[in-house]
């Protein structure tokens, strides 16, 4: 039959050549760029360049104009993000920090209190309706030099300061160097002079036994000692579910020779 005749295909070459020897594998190209993310640039989103432009009015307090902000931003008039910008500076949001000034049509850093010197924190403190002190980390938002500046005032006795454990005051309070009285020398003798009973209950005794009322009450000794747990009472009458098995569960025990 012809189709007997017909060649067949030769296999498919190797990396090996005839005498044994591997063939060495054509070298990769390495210089294939595979696809890359696009370069969006930074800073280029409108909330990024506001944020910019808020940190740059606040480094030393400026004071510019919308049109010096943008060339600092590197915004063109032709971007729209030269508009939503301007928005946004005007936005009436309490967590908007650039303010606007109409008398001069400038631009500035609203800090989280409005006080810059001493003069304007003494009134701040006694036009306040409570005398609830100031954080020092909120006063140097706007007022960076705070902690340096009020130290006089302290020293004069107009404020009252908080400080941590490496003297860097952290809140301040208003106060009236008038309404501070030196105390007799005799008085504060007397006064160390009067023993305070070591135990309390001494002392609510004694106070009761001259006819004053004592805020404390009669101290009461508490049993901490664990009780020990009842033991549970084995159930009785219980109900028998398995009457049908009595057969099998019979006890044969007594059946062993």
């Amino acid at each position: 039959m012809s189709f007997l005749n017909v060649a067949a295909p030769s296999p498919t070459p190797s990396n090996s050549s005839a005498n044994g020897a591997k063939r060495k594998r054509p070298a990769e190209n390495t210089s294939v760029v595979y696809s890359q993310p696009a370069d969006t640039g930074t800073g280029d989103h409108v909330y990024t360049q506001f944020g910019f432009a808020r940190d740059h009015l606040k480094e030393g307090l400026k004071q510019l104009t919308f049109e010096e902000v943008m060339k600092y931003l590197n915004v063109r008039e032709d971007q729209p993000n030269w508009k939503q910008l301007r928005q946004l500076f005007h936005s009436p949001s309490k967590d908007n920090r650039i303010g606007f000034d109409h008398a001069t049509g400038l631009y500035h850093y609203k800090p989280k209190l409005a006080i810059r010197n001493p003069s304007q924190l003494k009134a701040y403190l006694q036009a306040q309706k409570s005398a609830q002190g100031l954080s020092i980390k909120d006063l140097k938002d706007g007022w960076p030099n705070v902690a340096d500046e009020i130290r006089p005032m302290a020293a004069k006795k107009l404020i009252r300061l908080k400080e941590t454990k490496d003297g860097i005051p952290k809140t301040v309070w208003d106060n009236d160097p008038s309404l501070e009285h030196t105390m007799d020398t005799q008085f504060i003798s007397d006064w160390h002079k009067i023993a305070i009973p070591a135990n309390p209950d001494d002392m609510r005794n004694t106070l009761l036994n001259v006819g004053l009322n004592v805020a404390t009450a009669p101290r009461v000794i508490v049993d901490n000692t664990p009780k020990p747990k009842k033991k549970r009472a084995p159930r009785k009458n219980g109900r028998v579910t398995n009457t049908h098995m009595a057969h099998v569960l019979k006890d044969f025990s007594g059946l062993r020779k």
